[in-house]
């Protein structure tokens, strides 16, 4: 009798059980799917709204030249305005922590350079983690570094440099500490029989300017600065410190070609999402901006600007920050270049 009141007692618990769990059994699972569901579906009617771009550098220069012709292409292509936002400040970190503190859903991007790469090297308390704050978009373009010299020096090619800079090191102007130009000069030092003492300028302009005046005897900077200035004979182009000659500086050599080799470096420029932004999202993003470096008439303003276009996805974008973020330590550290 025992017995047999257990296993009805069993029974009416299972029963019970099942009527208390099946109500709940619908909702679960329609909880589990809609936490699913911005993943897979969250690029449905994006972006229905614009978008606002975030250049963390003053209006003009490098970094609009770039900007602002790629903006124009990819609002065309995501038929919602991009809108260009310069937050300058504290050598490009405020709008690029700005952008890393943004909501992630693809509405607030990054258009960046090296300071990605750079300013964790440079600053002792950067506000942003170049890896794990942002969802890499695609590579935008490059543009390589140029040394050229005062013509009133006297070396007419890096040979003759090389041998100046043995009784005295030339003094060379770069925009500022810890930009690539200045590590790149750094790494010269460091690698080469040239030898050269860093005169830091706030911009290219007026590291340009002094090195006109023979203020310095150098200045290390981009290509598309100093295209005029070299193609006038106000600047002699020493080396482009890339793998080859730029068809937008064909009589400047690049630097193997005056005996120092594997050395190269191009500043470079990538668009980047919050961490946290949904595939779905960044793929939408990444599909439009890797067009946009397809288009002929983008490409052909972008080079008569002195830039190189590049298709390249978030593979690409991360490779290139990680090679240069540990690049760049081993230059801070062996040139005992101090942290701001």
């Amino acid at each position: 009798m025992n017995d047999r009141r257990l296993r009805a007692s069993g029974r009416l618990r299972c029963a019970l059980g099942g009527l208390l769990l099946a109500p709940l059994t619908v909702p679960l699972v329609a909880l589990v799917l809609g936490s699913m569901a911005p993943d897979t579906q969250a690029a449905d009617g994006f972006p229905n709204r614009p978008l606002r771009m975030v250049v963390p550098f003053p209006p003009g220069g490098g970094f609009d030249a770039v900007a602002r012709p790629y903006a124009e292409k990819l609002s065309s292509l995501l038929k919602q305005n991009v809108l260009v936002d310069n937050r300058a400040g504290a050598g490009g970190n405020i709008g690029t922590a700005e952008v890393a503190r943004a909501p992630h859903d693809g509405y607030t991007i990054l258009f960046a350079n090296e300071i990605l790469a750079t300013n964790p090297n440079m600053y002792a308390n950067v506000p942003f983690d170049p890896i794990k704050d942002f969802e890499p978009i695609s590579m935008i373009a490059t543009t390589p570094l140029v040394l050229a010299i005062y013509p009133g020096l006297a070396a007419r090619n890096l040979s003759e440099l090389i041998t100046l800079s043995a009784r005295e090191p030339i003094t060379f102007g770069t925009p500022g500490v810890g930009t690539s130009p200045h590590l790149f000069g750094e790494l010269l030092n460091l690698k080469t029989p040239l030898k050269m003492r860093h005169v830091p300028y706030r911009g290219s302009g007026p590291a340009i300017s002094d090195a006109l005046g023979g203020q310095t005897n150098a200045v290390l900077t981009s290509a598309s600065s100093l295209t005029q200035q070299i193609a006038g004979g106000r600047l002699r182009g020493i080396a482009i410190l890339s793998e080859k000659r730029s068809p937008l500086l064909p009589d400047v050599p690049a630097l193997a070609e005056g005996g120092i080799a594997g050395l190269t470096h191009d500043i470079w420029y990538v668009t980047m999402a919050p961490a946290g932004t949904p595939p779905a999202v960044v793929a939408e993003l990444r599909e439009a901006s890797m067009a946009a470096m397809r288009d002929p008439e983008l490409t052909a303003r972008l080079r008569r600007l002195g830039f190189e276009p590049v298709v390249g996805d978030d593979k690409a974008v991360s490779a290139l920050i990680r090679k240069d973020l540990q690049r760049w330590k081993d230059v801070v550290a062996q040139s005992n270049i101090p942290r701001e």
